[in-house]
C-alpha cells in the first residue's frame, strides 16, 4: 500500500494506473505512424495486367478499409501494434461470392464473415507495407448446399506500396456519363 496524503493506493489501483497510462500510450502512438491512404499491390502474386488497390483510414491505432470489386466489396479492419497491422479481410456482396464458386445459397452465411487475415509492416520510410496474407478455405457441398469447413491456408507474401494519402480507388473507374442527344429549339 502507497499512501499520498489521506489517499491510499494498493496494487490492484497500481495496477490499473499501469495498464490505463499503457493503453494512452499505445494510443498515441498510433497517431504518430500513419498507414493512412491508397496501396497498390507490387509483389509477385500479380497476373500481368492485373491491379490491386486497397485504401486504408486511420484513427490512431483503428485501421479500417475498403478495396472495391466487380460485383461488392472487400471490408478491411485492424489495429496497428507498433509500425504491424494486424487487419481480417470481410467479403460483402451476392455478385462478388457467387463470381468466387459458391452457390447463391450460401451467400447469406458467407456475405460478412471473415475470409481472410493480413499481417503487414509498415517500412521505415513509410512508403510501402508488407507481410503475409492468409486466405480462408471454405469447404461447401452442393446438394443441399452447406457449408462443411472453414480452414486458413498458409500465409503468402504481400507487399502495397504507397499510392497516395489521399483515398482514392482506381480499380474500378467512374463510370462515363451518358451523352444526352442534343436538344434543338426554333
Amino acid at each position: 500500500m502507497i499512501r499520498f496524503g489521506s489517499m491510499a493506493l494498493e496494487a490492484w489501483h497500481l495496477a490499473l494506473i499501469v495498464a490505463g497510462l499503457t493503453a494512452a500510450v499505445w494510443v498515441i502512438w498510433g497517431f504518430t505512424v500513419r498507414v493512412q491512404g491508397t496501396w497498390a499491390r507490387v509483389d509477385e502474386g500479380l497476373k500481368v495486367g492485373q491491379t490491386e488497390h486497397i485504401c486504408l483510414v486511420q484513427f490512431g491505432p483503428f485501421v479500417r478499409g475498403r478495396r472495391l470489386v466487380p460485383g461488392g466489396f472487400q471490408e478491411l479492419t485492424g489495429l496497428l501494434r507498433g509500425r504491424t497491422i494486424w487487419i481480417t479481410r470481410r467479403d460483402h456482396g451476392e455478385e462478388l461470392i457467387v463470381n468466387q464458386g459458391f452457390p447463391r445459397e450460401l451467400v447469406g452465411e458467407i456475405d460478412g464473415s471473415v475470409t481472410a487475415k493480413m499481417k503487414l509492416t509498415l517500412s521505415a520510410d513509410g512508403r510501402a507495407i508488407f507481410g503475409s496474407f492468409t486466405p480462408q478455405k471454405i469447404e461447401f457441398t452442393h446438394r443441399p448446399p452447406a457449408i462443411t469447413r472453414r480452414v486458413f491456408l498458409e500465409p503468402s507474401f504481400r507487399r502495397y506500396r504507397l499510392v497516395s494519402r489521399e483515398i482514392q480507388d482506381p480499380d474500378l473507374a467512374p463510370a462515363k456519363p451518358k451523352k444526352r442527344p442534343l436538344r434543338r429549339t426554333v
